[in-house]
């Protein structure tokens, strides 16, 4: 592990804003089934990074104001992560927040607004919650601003060197660092999709003010599940794909069948496996 130091606006697929009907953002069927209608390119996890925003103590198991409101926050953290490991994402990336009047001079105007009720200094300790816990191999960066592309953080030079085109964002706290980081990587150029289920704030009508404003504006939005999905039919497209290019190696004519049953997609290198395989289920 290495660490280092609008009433009128349309959104992406050029439609209206949501209907009020549509606007609860929390483990909501409704936009489970709309968020994931209107988006380009399918996700590729080898240009793909996830971005894990302030996912610790101060601002989780030690702040009662982010727990009251987000009781599933940790299972989705927790699945996002295990399913981002296991497609092979490009990189994942720990972002702590590190915050002292030194080296954050946003921090004395900060104290002066709040007045206390939000502790200004914030010094992270070792410890991480139990369910969200970086491995070998991923990335921790230190974070003095609210944004993880700035403040020397050094985010936008690793993306850019690892060839990304697409960050997940997650984490805490939704309308503030997440947002702000966000906006950092959007700001970059980069396809920026923000994992709504896996965030919280201090409040669930902060947390879906936020989405309501810069969802599908700034940023996309997922769910834990959607993108999943979308991982999953893409790891199953480069597959066959692969499968395309041994056919061709090897002088072989290529088959995709679909199942009628599952929908998934295998690859036969000969009629006769076509045949045999698809038992009358090829789908035009």
């Amino acid at each position: 592990m290495q660490v280092r130091n609008s009433h009128n606006v349309r959104n992406a697929a050029g439609l209206p804003p949501h209907t009020s009907q549509e606007k609860t953002f929390h483990n909501s069927a409704p936009l489970e089934e709309s968020v994931r209608s209107s988006y380009c390119s399918p996700l590729d996890s080898s240009r793909t990074a996830l971005l894990i925003v302030d996912v610790q103590p101060e601002y989780w198991s030690e702040c009662p104001a982010v727990r009251k409101d987000f009781p599933d926050f940790p299972s989705r953290v927790s699945s996002l992560v295990q399913n981002c490991r296991e497609q092979n994402l490009k990189r994942i990336i720990w972002v702590r927040a590190s915050y002292d009047y030194e080296h954050s001079p946003w921090l004395h105007q900060f104290t002066r607004i709040h007045r206390g009720r939000i502790p200004p200094v914030v010094k992270p300790s070792s410890r991480w919650e139990d369910f969200a816990t970086p491995v070998e191999g991923e990335l921790v960066l230190a974070k003095t601003s609210w944004s993880s592309t700035s403040g020397g953080t050094g985010l936008l030079d690793i993306l850019e060197k690892d060839g990304i085109e697409t960050v997940l964002v997650c984490g805490l706290i939704t309308s503030v660092c997440v947002q702000h980081s966000a906006f950092g990587v959007f700001e970059a150029g980069y396809r920026t999709i923000l994992v709504m289920d896996a965030c919280a704030d201090r409040g669930l009508e902060r947390h879906e003010a936020a989405l309501a404003l810069y969802g599908d504006y700034m940023y996309e939005l997922r769910t834990v599940d959607s993108l999943y999905q979308e991982l999953e039919e893409h790891t199953a497209i480069k597959a066959v794909s692969l499968c395309f290019d041994e056919c061709i190696a090897a002088n072989h004519d290529g088959f995709v069948i679909k199942s009628q049953s599952d929908g998934s997609l295998t690859c036969a290198t000969s009629c006769d496996d076509s045949i045999s395989m698809s038992s009358g289920a090829y789908d035009d």
